[in-house]
């Protein structure tokens, strides 16, 4: 090609292209923070109860079976800033034993009373 072919092409525009971020939203975060718990390993049962902004810092509160988890996510990045994961604080009946559980203890401590009557009442006592 000749010098004077070169300089007859125009330059393309260059346009240059800046990640558009999307504007942070209540929806939003709380998709941010249910992804990040599920890949953490906490897959079922996630229940987002609250969602606040704080000082530029989403607060995403989410209940699980027996657990509640505060992710922080910043508004400006959008990362995970923080999390939080703990028991509930829920307060349990003094005995927390299921009613099938309760019923199987009974039966065994029956069986036990009926053995012990029969094997004393062989043996005399």
């Amino acid at each position: 090609m000749s010098a004077a072919a070169l300089q007859k092409r125009t330059p393309g525009v260059v346009t240059q292209t800046t990640p558009q971020v999307k504007k942070l939203n209540a929806e939003s975060v709380t998709a941010i923070a249910t992804g990040f718990l599920k890949r953490i390993g906490h897959k079922g049962g996630l229940k987002p109860k609250r969602v606040s902004l704080e000082e530029g810092v989403y607060l995403v509160e989410v209940e699980m079976k027996k657990l509640s988890a505060i992710i922080r996510v910043d508004a400006e990045t959008q990362e995970i800033a923080a999390y939080e994961i703990q028991s509930k604080g829920e307060e349990t009946s003094f005995i927390s034993i299921s009613p099938k559980a309760l019923l199987v203890i009974v039966g065994i401590a029956a069986a036990i009373n009926v053995a012990f009557h029969f094997v004393f009442g062989m043996l005399g006592l």
